[in-house]
């Protein structure tokens, strides 16, 4: 059954700025200017940026330090890079140094370079510090190798400071990343109540809000476009989902089709239709649940059924 298109306790301004923090800078800096131009002017304009302008200051903070944090922690990430990118010829050096003391067929050289100069230029970042580290173990004490401990030594301490900050940066990130986090859903809620007051403001002409918020950019933002067409009596694999999505999601799907297609979830893009589905009917643009189409708490693939041997079938779904 088709169902209306109006979600009235979605939060659009969250699902609008979701994992997009250029789309939340733009969304959120074109409410709170709009209402500044007018704040002098309406009292319900500088009642709404009153509310607005504070959750906004602090989202920009925690943008600016979450990016600051972010270009950082690549800057780390970087020179870990490099340190390795460089280390083969350290290796190489390091080899040919000890073989004047101890040669390839020697114990002492085995038991240094056991598995050769593999643990040192391939693997896990981890691996190739501790390969290094088991190097100096190694060497101990011996006086022979004094010279080249000193050197491996050096290198050792500057990799694992170049290790050390990485992971401490990406720690920083991650946690700079949450609290930018709540600053976005703290805007979108003000903007939410903000979008009510206006609403209450301008009731009798409510079009006069509208310049408060940027309508065709989220609009743009907000759907995910897919069109297809569906061979004769077949099924095709549309779209798969990810369980982040909203379990209430709905989609708008336009039928340009003579015929009536059905589109169903399934556990394989493969899957054939079953008990439950929704038919899209001839020519008809509608939008309908997600939950009607199948177990959305277990099924990721959304599929198009086109049921007739005569006609394909030409489809667009929009994710809302």
């Amino acid at each position: 059954m088709a169902k209306k298109r109006f979600g009235l306790f979605v939060n659009r301004f969250e699902v609008a700025t979701r994992n997009s923090y250029t789309n939340a800078t733009h969304i959120f800096k074109q409410h709170v200017d709009s209402l500044f131009v007018d704040s002098t002017t309406s009292p319900i304009a500088l009642t709404c940026y009153n509310r607005a302008k504070p959750k906004y200051d602090l989202y920009q903070a925690s943008y600016s330090t979450r990016s600051s944090q972010s270009n950082t922690q690549g800057g780390k990430v970087q020179t870990m890079k490099v340190t390795l990118k460089g280390m083969p010829l350290h290796v190489d050096d390091w080899e040919a140094k000890i073989k004047v003391v101890y040669p390839v067929n020697t114990e002492k050289y085995k038991i240094l370079f056991s598995q050769g100069k593999a643990p040192f230029n391939s693997g896990t970042q981890q691996k190739r510090v501790d390969a290094v580290e088991t190097l100096l173990v190694n060497i101990g004490t011996d006086v022979s190798l004094t010279a080249v401990k000193i050197i491996i030594q050096t290198f050792y301490d500057a990799m694992l400071v170049s290790y050390n900050l990485k992971d401490i940066s990406k720690a920083t990130t991650k946690t700079e990343s949450k609290a930018t986090e709540v600053t976005r859903i703290n805007m979108c809620n003000v903007m939410e109540g903000n979008y009510g007051l206006l609403l209450d403001a301008y009731q009798e002409e409510p079009t006069l809000a509208s310049k408060y918020f940027d309508e065709a950019y989220m609009s743009n933002t907000l759907q995910m476009i897919f069109n297809m067409k569906v061979k004769k009596f077949s099924t095709k694999n549309g779209l798969k989902r990810t369980f982040a999505n909203p379990l209430t999601q709905q989609f708008q799907i336009v039928s340009r089709a003579n015929n009536t297609m059905k589109i169903f979830l399934s556990v394989s893009r493969y899957g054939l239709v079953g008990t439950k589905f929704v038919s899209i009917p001839p020519e008809s643009d509608d939008i309908y649940n997600l939950v009607d189409m199948g177990d959305n708490t277990k099924e990721s693939f959304l599929n198009i059924c086109n049921p007739d041997e005569r006609i394909k079938g030409d489809i667009t779904i929009k994710v809302l």
